[in-house]
């Protein structure tokens, strides 16, 4: 049950993401954080903006930047054994990890 709601979960983010390239070529994902979060999925579980539909995931918008720097620093380490963060975390680079922060935190809370 849980990998159909998953698999529907990521086919909704597809079909999302590409209606919006068709609608908006020249500025969908313009920033680099932005297409940072779609390249790395953070918007498959933490929203297109930040914000989780779901209890499970906490939101990241308006998210002050150095908190979210340590946070992914932390799970990078995987300082939390077994956290599901740490696989995602794992393949970001510092640069990556700065866009994320810069663009989760100018969202609108």
């Amino acid at each position: 049950m849980l990998s159909k709601v998953l698999d529907l979960r990521v086919a909704a983010s597809v079909c999302i993401a590409g209606v919006g390239m068709l609608l908006s070529p020249t500025s969908f994902a313009a920033d680099e954080g932005e297409k940072t979060a779609f390249k790395h999925h953070c918007v498959t579980c933490h929203g297109y903006d930040g914000k989780s539909n779901a209890s499970r995931y906490p939101n990241l918008a308006g998210q002050n930047a150095p908190y979210l720097v340590s946070r992914l620093k932390y799970f990078r380490a995987e300082e939390e054994p077994g956290n599901q963060m740490n696989a995602q975390a794992v393949l970001l680079t510092d640069d990556e990890i700065d866009l994320l922060a810069d663009y989760f935190s100018k969202q609108a809370n």
